[in-house]
């Protein structure tokens, strides 16, 4: 293995914070595999399971630039807290309705929007964050490592849920992920960061989110990466949103079946984010995205085909891998790129591509599975990711790196 693999954690901060960040990540999963399986189980309806995953995304889309603009105009480690302290009380909610045997479907919807409106703001700051812990040297190295914790925990979080949820119901996943952040939120008051932003408040934030704006638009490297991963992040959700249809109605299994898929899924992300992390120079990356938008639209069209129980387990793995390589390589390459004082903002644009993408990919799932099924849904996601991929992707290796 690299040695160069972990260098991050010479620094104090960041190595709490990856500690705290892997608890909190799991219990988050825990919440990811257990709320569709719950609003299936209640609704046994696909479109109203793309909707709910729509309601907890679309602010991500809606608010995310003004989001990053905050980033840059506030303290980013006070936002996170603020942030991480309502993302606690959204799950502790959806726990107490769940467990209680109160829970309704306009709950969901509610409780969805709140997650995404907190969604909206923790991530920008969190990945701005990431220079304050260990500066510059080591920022690529971090971002690796930060994904690293996404998805090792990935490969944990969904076949813990899947037996929880088969012994004691979703409440109790719902529960253990509001406890899980309280050690991120007790590491965010004490460290302190190793360079301190200083953001100038004398403009205001609307101005600040026009220049933003500006800035990504007359940035054609920029522009092309995060365009590129709009399209990814649209097409994910078809695969992940419909996976409980998968499971129940193509191969007639149960929950613990849809952990298995998620943890499946997970060890691909973690095999390619390990491989991001070791890399030891970044001029290959504009290569490594290109190739793995097309790697990843093969591959979800394997999965939406196949009707053998181990072919799926594998092909969900290699949506994971593609997946991660382009989206941890554009990060990477998005960070380099941005001039610092404008980086809060490039990442609030970032998360509206990488995530706030994600419920229009949802409830177009929901609508097409409803009328189509959710096979043909999915494969006609991955037919739109490999032409997109292509089209996009000439413009990716002209940047110069």
């Amino acid at each position: 293995m690299n040695n160069n693999l972990f260098k991050s954690f010479k620094h104090r901060n960041f190595r709490m914070y990856f500690i705290a960040q892997i608890i909190s990540v799991t219990g988050t999963w825990l919440q990811m595999t257990a709320m569709p399986w719950l609003v299936y189980s209640i609704t046994n309806s696909p479109l109203l399971l793309g909707t709910v995953s729509f309601l907890g995304q679309i602010p991500i889309l809606l608010i995310s630039p003004f989001a990053g603009a905050a980033a840059d105009h506030y303290n980013k480690r006070k936002i996170l807290i603020i942030s991480q302290l309502v993302l606690a009380l959204q799950a502790l909610l959806l726990a107490v309705l769940t467990i209680s045997g109160k829970i309704q479907i306009y709950h969901l919807f509610i409780l969805a929007i709140l997650l995404g409106i907190a969604s909206a703001f923790d991530m920008p700051a969190r990945q701005s964050f990431i220079i304050e812990l260990v500066g510059k040297d080591d920022l690529m190295n971090a971002i690796a490592l930060n994904s690293f914790i996404i998805n090792s925990t990935r490969m944990i979080g969904p076949a813990v849920a899947g037996i929880l949820v088969a012994s004691f119901g979703e409440g109790l996943c719902f529960l253990l992920n509001s406890i899980s952040f309280i050690p991120v939120i007790i590491i965010l008051f004490i460290i302190k960061s190793t360079l301190i932003s200083h953001a100038d408040k004398s403009t205001p934030i609307s101005q600040k989110l026009v220049s933003g704006v500006n800035y990504v638009r007359n940035s054609k490297d920029i522009s092309s990466l995060i365009l590129m991963i709009s399209a990814t992040s649209a097409i994910i959700s078809f695969p992940m949103v419909l996976m409980p249809v998968f499971v129940k109605e193509v191969f007639k299994l149960d929950v613990k079946f849809l952990g298995i898929l998620m943890s499946a899924s997970g060890i691909g992300t973690l095999i390619g984010a390990l491989r991001i992390a070791s890399n030891k120079s970044s001029g290959n990356l504009k290569k490594i995205i290109f190739y793995s938008a097309i790697g990843f639209g093969i591959s979800v069209i394997a999965f939406s085909l196949s009707k053998n129980i181990y072919l799926t387990i594998l092909f969900i793995a290699c949506v994971g891998y593609f997946m991660v390589s382009q989206l941890v390589s554009t990060n990477t390459l998005i960070q380099m790129l941005v001039s610092d004082d404008m980086r809060g903002r490039v990442m609030g644009f970032y998360t509206m591509a990488f995530m706030g993408f994600a419920p229009l990919g949802s409830l177009t799932a929901g609508v097409l599975a409803h009328k189509l099924g959710a096979p043909v849904t999915v494969t006609i996601g991955g037919t739109m990711c490999l032409v997109l991929s292509v089209i996009i992707g000439k413009k990716i290796l002209s940047i110069n790196e």
